[in-house]
C-alpha cells in the first residue's frame, strides 16, 4: 500500500517536531514568567498560540506554506507541502478520540472537509461503531467543499484537491513535556490508513543542551552553549520590540 507519509521530507518533520516541542516546553515557561500569571485558565489556548506561531515562523518563507483560518472560537492552521501534495493539520490526541465517538453530522465541519480529501482511501483494519456511518449527500459534499476552500484561502497557490491528501498530526503532552507525536492518514470513517511516530523519528534539539565546565575545585558547573545564549538574546530583543510596538499603539 502507498504510504503517503513517506513523501514528507525529514526536514518538514523536524520543523514540526521542533515547533511543537519548543512551544510546549521552553516557550510556555517563558510566556508564563513574562506575563507573571497567577492562574492558568488560558493555558490550553496559550499553548496553541505558541505552537501556531512557531509553525508559521518555521514555514513562512519555506516551500511549505501555511494558511490560518478562524472557525468560530477556534483557528485552524494548515500546512501545504507541494513536494508531497499533502495538507497537514494539527490536533491533540484526546481531541481526536473524542471526535471519533461522534456521529459524522456532529463532527467539526473542518475535520470532515479535510478528511474528504482521503475519500478513496480505506483503513486496512476497520473499527466497530455503535452507529452507522452517514453517507454524504450532494448538499453535504457541496458544503464541505465551501469549508475546504475557506481553509485554503491563506495559501499563495491554488490547491489541486484531486491530487491532494490530508495528514493529521496529533500530540500529547504532560507537564510541559511532549510525550507523543504521531502523523496519521485517516479515511472518511477516521480509521487509520497509515501512521508514523514522529517523536522518536527525528533528532532532538541540541541548541539548549547544557555543557559542564570544570572549576578550580573540580566540581562541574552548568553553562549554556553559545547557540542557546544567542537564542535567549534574540527573544529578549523580540520582547523589547513588542513592548515598543504596544507603547506606540496606545
Amino acid at each position: 500500500m502507498n504510504n503517503h507519509l513517506d513523501r514528507i521530507s525529514q526536514n518538514v518533520r523536524q520543523k514540526i517536531y521542533e515547533s511543537i516541542l519548543q512551544a510546549l516546553g521552553e516557550d510556555q515557561q517563558e510566556a508564563n514568567a513574562y506575563l507573571n500569571l497567577k492562574t492558568h485558565v488560558s493555558a490550553p489556548f496559550l499553548k496553541w498560540d505558541l505552537i501556531y506561531r512557531n509553525l508559521m515562523s518555521s514555514f513562512g518563507s519555506d516551500n511549505v506554506e501555511y494558511s490560518a483560518t478562524k472557525r468560530g472560537m477556534w483557528t485552524v492552521l494548515l500546512l501545504y507541502d507541494p513536494d508531497s501534495s499533502l495538507l497537514i493539520s494539527f490536533m491533540r490526541d484526546k481531541r481526536l478520540e473524542d471526535i471519533k465517538h461522534l456521529k459524522a453530522t456532529n463532527q467539526p465541519q473542518y475535520v470532515r472537509a479535510l478528511i474528504a480529501l482521503n475519500e478513496e482511501l480505506q483503513a486496512p483494519i476497520k473499527q466497530q461503531r455503535l452507529f452507522e456511518i452517514d453517507e454524504l449527500c450532494e448538499k453535504d459534499e457541496s458544503e464541505l467543499m465551501v469549508v475546504l476552500n475557506e481553509l485554503c484561502t491563506g495559501f499563495n497557490r491554488n490547491i489541486d484537491y484531486e491530487n491532494t491528501h490530508h495528514v493529521l498530526v496529533c500530540f500529547s503532552e504532560q507537564n510541559g513535556n511532549l510525550i507523543s507525536l504521531n502523523a496519521y492518514v485517516l479515511d472518511q470513517d477516521l480509521d487509520i490508513v497509515s501512521t508514523q511516530d514522529w517523536l522518536h523519528g527525528v533528532k532532538p534539539i541540541m541548541s539548549n543542551v547544557i555543557e559542564t565546565v570544570d572549576t578550580d575545585d573540580h566540581r562541574p558547573t552548568l553553562s549554556l552553549k553559545p547557540k542557546a545564549k544567542n537564542r535567549i538574546r534574540e527573544k529578549e530583543l523580540v520582547s523589547l520590540r513588542e513592548n515598543d510596538a504596544e507603547s506606540q499603539a496606545q
